[in-house]
């Protein structure tokens, strides 16, 4: 199974995205922030969820291009329901993960049409202030190019301890690894996250949903996570022991999603 890799050209930019699977239920997956291109871990992705591609066809999506200076979450959200629609897909499963859970929960509010179900991992409708201090000086470092530091901050902020010790150079090496221009856009997306407020839109998700995270999540708190499902009205899922990546370091995450999504 391979993955093909695309972009739909709407008019006013344009949405790359690659699909893998041959299920006939569709997955929407809108993955958080990285330096690295979206499009250079398809594998990596498709392998992941390769025990799930019998009973969905994948769609994941990176942000628009191009990416303005003051591009906000709800633009994007709004350019990848276009996206949808220009291909055809309706009723599907949203997978949203960190940012791209700000994006799905947009989505949701804005094209009920187009979400059958909902899954917000590490994810909520704001980022409280001292994570979005936390978040504002990886930027600040980035644009002084003190990469490796700011690589360092972002690791610890976003992985458990055990986990970014274990993989410490890897996760650097890889936030590193990026161009001038993914850099530049991992910045925009940054402040993206800094401006949004979604709390007023929860409330118009409709769809079957269910809010995941983990209780040691340092950028969306527990608590921030549990009022999140509270207003939605849905099942909260919470992991000890794991921080925001949670998605990441415990397969049974994915298990747990896919069996709601099946329900």
């Amino acid at each position: 199974m391979c993955v093909s890799i695309s972009s739909v050209k709407l008019p006013s930019a344009e949405m790359p995205y690659f699909s893998f699977g041959s299920g006939e239920n569709a997955l929407v997956m809108l993955p958080g922030v990285f330096t690295k291109n979206l499009m250079t871990l398809s594998e990596a992705v498709k392998l992941a969820f390769s025990e799930f591609t019998k009973d969905y066809t994948f769609y994941v999506f990176e942000r628009q291009v191009p990416l303005s200076e003051n591009c906000t979450i709800e633009q994007t959200a709004e350019l990848t329901a276009d996206a949808l629609d220009a291909l055809g897909v309706e009723n599907a499963c949203v997978y949203g993960v960190s940012t791209g859970g700000m994006i799905a929960q947009s989505l949701a509010a804005q094209r009920g049409d187009l979400v059958q179900k909902l899954a917000l991992i590490s994810t909520a409708p704001y980022i409280e202030q001292d994570a979005a201090k936390a978040m504002g000086e990886i930027g600040e470092l980035f644009k002084k190019g003190e990469n490796e530091t700011a690589a360092g901050m972002f690791g610890r902020l976003v992985y458990s301890r055990d986990f970014y010790e274990k993989y410490e150079k890897a996760i650097i090496d890889a936030v590193c690894g990026a161009t001038d221009q993914e850099m530049q856009r991992f910045i925009r997306l940054t402040g993206a996250i800094l401006r949004f407020d979604g709390r007023s839109a929860l409330e118009k998700i409709k769809c079957p949903s269910v809010v995941v995270g983990g209780a040691q999540d340092m950028i969306f708190s527990q608590q921030i996570i549990k009022d999140t499902a509270r207003i939605i009205g849905c099942p909260v899922m919470i992991y000890d022991g794991y921080g925001h990546a949670v998605y990441d370091e415990l397969p049974q995450v994915k298990k747990d999603v896919f069996a709601f999504f099946s329900e």
